[in-house]
Protein backbone atom coordinates (compact mmCIF):
# COMPACT_ATOMS: atom_id res chain seq x y z
CA UNK A 1 0.00 0.00 0.00
CA UNK A 2 1.30 3.56 -0.88
CA UNK A 3 2.12 5.71 1.82
CA UNK A 4 -0.67 8.62 0.89
CA UNK A 5 -3.60 5.53 0.75
CA UNK A 6 -1.82 4.44 4.64
CA UNK A 7 -2.28 7.78 5.54
CA UNK A 8 -5.92 8.42 4.22
CA UNK A 9 -7.11 5.61 5.85
CA UNK A 10 -5.88 6.03 9.12
CA UNK A 11 -7.61 9.96 8.73
CA UNK A 12 -11.13 7.98 8.23
CA UNK A 13 -10.41 6.41 10.93
CA UNK A 14 -8.55 8.02 13.62
CA UNK A 15 -9.01 11.93 12.88
CA UNK A 16 -5.74 13.71 10.91
CA UNK A 17 -5.56 15.19 14.44
CA UNK A 18 -4.89 11.76 15.93
CA UNK A 19 -2.72 10.71 13.00
CA UNK A 20 -0.50 13.76 14.11
CA UNK A 21 -0.28 12.89 17.79
CA UNK A 22 0.64 9.10 16.40
CA UNK A 23 2.98 9.98 14.13
CA UNK A 24 4.51 12.58 16.58
CA UNK A 25 4.26 16.19 14.54
CA UNK A 26 2.17 18.85 16.32
CA UNK A 27 0.55 19.53 12.78
CA UNK A 28 -2.28 17.62 11.19
CA UNK A 29 -1.66 20.22 7.82
CA UNK A 30 0.98 18.09 7.32
CA UNK A 31 -0.53 14.97 7.71
CA UNK A 32 -3.04 16.21 4.58
CA UNK A 33 -0.12 16.70 2.93
CA UNK A 34 1.16 13.03 3.39
CA UNK A 35 -2.24 12.45 2.23
CA UNK A 36 -1.62 14.10 -1.01
CA UNK A 37 1.24 13.22 -1.84
CA UNK A 38 2.48 17.00 -1.27
CA UNK A 39 5.31 16.18 1.19
CA UNK A 40 6.96 12.66 2.19
CA UNK A 41 6.93 11.40 6.19
CA UNK A 42 10.51 10.63 7.74
CA UNK A 43 10.99 7.09 8.06
CA UNK A 44 10.41 6.72 11.35
CA UNK A 45 7.14 8.70 11.06
CA UNK A 46 6.13 6.25 7.61
CA UNK A 47 6.74 2.87 10.07
CA UNK A 48 4.69 4.53 12.98
CA UNK A 49 1.65 5.22 10.29
CA UNK A 50 2.42 1.79 8.83
CA UNK A 51 2.61 -0.05 12.33
CA UNK A 52 -0.88 1.50 13.72
CA UNK A 53 -2.90 0.78 9.96
CA UNK A 54 -1.38 -3.11 10.08
CA UNK A 55 -2.80 -3.55 13.84
CA UNK A 56 -5.98 -1.68 13.40
CA UNK A 57 -6.91 -3.86 10.50
CA UNK A 58 -5.67 -6.96 12.69
CA UNK A 59 -8.12 -6.02 15.47
CA UNK A 60 -10.45 -4.85 12.19
CA UNK A 61 -10.99 -8.30 11.01
CA UNK A 62 -12.44 -9.86 14.15
CA UNK A 63 -13.95 -7.34 16.45
CA UNK A 64 -14.89 -4.65 13.52
CA UNK A 65 -13.39 -1.16 12.33
CA UNK A 66 -15.00 0.38 15.81
CA UNK A 67 -13.33 -1.85 17.63
CA UNK A 68 -10.15 -1.16 16.59
CA UNK A 69 -10.39 2.75 17.07
CA UNK A 70 -12.02 2.07 19.83
CA UNK A 71 -8.97 0.53 21.01
CA UNK A 72 -6.57 2.68 19.46
CA UNK A 73 -7.98 5.63 21.81
CA UNK A 74 -8.46 4.00 25.13
CA UNK A 75 -5.65 4.30 28.17
CA UNK A 76 -4.48 0.25 28.42
CA UNK A 77 -3.41 -1.75 31.21
CA UNK A 78 -0.82 -3.70 29.38
CA UNK A 79 0.44 -0.07 27.83
CA UNK A 80 0.97 1.11 31.20
CA UNK A 81 -2.18 2.89 30.93
CA UNK A 82 -1.47 5.12 28.06
CA UNK A 83 -3.34 4.81 24.54
CA UNK A 84 -2.07 2.55 22.06
CA UNK A 85 -1.45 6.37 20.14
CA UNK A 86 0.38 7.51 22.87
CA UNK A 87 3.12 3.80 22.54
CA UNK A 88 2.99 3.89 18.95
CA UNK A 89 4.34 7.30 19.57
CA UNK A 90 7.21 6.78 21.29
CA UNK A 91 8.09 3.39 19.03
CA UNK A 92 6.86 1.16 21.79
CA UNK A 93 5.83 -1.44 19.12
CA UNK A 94 6.40 -4.59 21.06
CA UNK A 95 4.14 -3.58 23.61
CA UNK A 96 1.54 -2.45 21.31
CA UNK A 97 1.40 -5.73 19.02
CA UNK A 98 1.29 -7.72 22.53
CA UNK A 99 -1.54 -5.27 23.65
CA UNK A 100 -3.32 -6.17 20.63
CA UNK A 101 -2.79 -9.82 20.64
CA UNK A 102 -4.14 -9.84 24.07
CA UNK A 103 -7.03 -8.32 22.90
CA UNK A 104 -7.56 -10.78 19.79
CA UNK A 105 -7.21 -13.57 22.58
CA UNK A 106 -9.50 -12.00 24.76
CA UNK A 107 -7.23 -12.32 27.44
CA UNK A 108 -7.86 -9.94 30.43
CA UNK A 109 -5.72 -9.13 33.45
CA UNK A 110 -8.22 -7.54 35.50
Amino acid sequence: METTEAVRELCDVLTAKVVAALAGVENPDQVGAWGEDALAPTPPVERRLRFALEVLHEIAGTQGMSAAQSWALTINPRLGYDSPIKAIREDRFQETAAAAKALLEDAYDG
